[in-house]
């Protein structure tokens, strides 16, 4: 792994809302004379001849440690700087929600994480946490949370030394902060780091910008592309997630496949029989032409939050398309009796004080109130449909747990529960705190006091959330 040594972008002798407004004119005016066009350079690398990418497989890494009988998927919203914050919190208070023995030995909700996903803002605690478990606990508020990131941003349109991402076709203004991500946070890190570390698998998501559907780091969506997943840098997959349009260029991927590579495609003949027809069809139908290097050379990647902001769309589509059917998936998870999704939440509402104003206070007060009311809508329909899909899901493991014999390691084999549950900042009893953290903003930065406001915000609503804390003592 390498250090990072570029030179600080920091421009603090500006006031920060002159530092904004400088920033996000010569932002629109560059974008302007580039025609905001995407940059050929490329982030991905081919597999080798014969080559296919190996296991990051859910199943098999339930199976490898912790309990088995145990599922637990755990997503981290977008939201900037506040929802990396208040996710931060969650995943320390985690260690402190037990999970009782029984049968098993005595545990905790971090300790028993098989899955941790992670979308634009989220995509930061989520990767520094899934690379460098409790250690980031110690150092992620300095590496990230305490640093002014929009300086960096900023940076990259006024100091002519990083105008390359801006002038140069090989180049963009994303693969220039997916530097600077590296360079505070991974230090050459790529999944094949995450891959040797085990649980908790680490998916990060993204945007396709041609078919707006989610599209999540992992192995499987590799493969459709003929690319090597291990070699990706964990840094330009966190950038992609962070991709705001036109604040940033896609990052671009080469579609591999078809050159030297035709890597059989993953399974979609086997869709759930009660999953939405209509849209498994138009899921499969996306991926074939994903996989079509005719069709689709490249494939240009932005915000996650732009198809799902609260980063489970990708494990609803996981299913539409047939994984959970997987011969394979379905003996390696034939224990699991318990499946527990939590949504974490760090996104604000949108702001009903707008409604009561004569005139709305500029440009960046109009992309927070259209871009968030999109998201509350989008967020409603993504949790409703998740719920179905996991009692699908419950449904589906009795009956596989069944067909194999009335007992099962001492317990009857129907007993499968499932469990979506959402933690957000509305979790927050007292009613004055509750609003002081809401409107805290959607930002790059945020002062000190604001971030270890809702770092405890996070332990705390977690420590005492009844459903999860009953779910987990069935």
């Amino acid at each position: 792994m390498r250090e990072y040594s570029g030179p600080s972008t920091s421009v603090e002798a500006r006031p920060p809302a002159c530092r904004r407004a400088a920033g996000l004119g010569l932002l629109l005016l560059f974008h302007l004379i580039l025609g905001c066009s995407a940059p050929d350079r490329t982030a991905n690398v081919p597999l080798a001849d014969g080559a296919r990418n190996g296991s990051y497989d859910l199943a098999a890494l339930n199976a490898s440690s912790g309990r088995a009988d145990l599922l637990i998927l755990v997503a981290l919203s977008g939201g900037g700087m506040r929802s990396a914050a208040f996710a931060h919190g969650v995943l320390r208070g985690m260690r402190h929600v037990p999970i009782p023995g029984g049968q098993a030995a005595a545990s905790n909700l971090l300790a028993e994480i098989d899955q941790l996903s992670g979308v634009s803002g989220g995509s930061f605690p989520a990767a520094h946490y899934a690379l460098y478990g409790e250690k980031s606990f110690a150092t992620f508020p300095a590496d990230f949370l305490y640093r002014d990131i929009a300086d960096y941003v900023w940076g990259s349109y006024v100091l002519p030394w990083h105008w390359r991402g801006l002038l140069s076709p090989l180049a963009g203004t994303n693969d220039r902060m997916a530097e600077v991500y590296d360079g505070l946070l991974f230090h050459g890190a790529t999944f094949s780091d995450l891959i040797s570390r085990g649980r908790p698998r680490l998916s990060i998501n993204a945007t396709d910008l041609a078919t707006g559907v989610a599209f999540p780091f992992l192995p499987r969506t590799f493969d459709v592309i003929c690319s090597d997943f291990a070699r990706f840098p964990i840094a330009q997959a966190v950038a992609a997630s962070n991709g705001f349009p036109v604040l940033f260029t896609p990052i671009t991927l080469r579609n591999y496949r078809g050159a030297g590579c035709d890597l059989p495609m993953p399974r979609m003949d086997v869709v759930p029989a009660v999953a939405s027809s209509d849209e498994a069809r138009r899921l499969r139908e996306i991926v074939r032409t994903m996989a079509d290097s005719v069709r689709t050379p490249w494939l240009h990647l932005v915000d996650g939050g732009v198809a799902d902001n609260l980063a489970m769309r990708a494990m609803h589509n996981f299913t539409l398309l047939g994984g959970t059917e997987d011969a394979s998936f379905a003996e390696r998870s034939l224990p699991v009796r318990r499946i527990l999704l939590i949504s974490v939440d760090g996104q604000s509402s949108t702001d009903p004080a707008i409604s009561l104003q004569r005139h709305v206070g500029g440009l960046a007060q109009i992309f927070d109130a259209v871009s968030g009311a999109q998201i509350d809508n989008y967020n409603a329909e993504t949790m409703a449909a998740t719920s179905q899909e996991l009692q699908r899901a419950v449904q589906r493991q009795r009956a596989r747990r069944c067909g194999v014999a009335r007992r099962l390691e001492g317990r009857a084999c129907d007993d499968v529960r499932g469990l979506v549950t959402r933690i957000s900042l509305s979790d927050i009893q007292d009613v004055a705190h509750r609003n002081a953290l809401r409107r805290i903003p959607t930002g790059l930065s945020l002062p000190r006091s604001e971030i270890g406001m809702l770092i405890a915000a996070g332990e705390a609503v977690v420590r005492h959330n009844r459903m999860i804390l009953e779910f987990l003592a069935q």
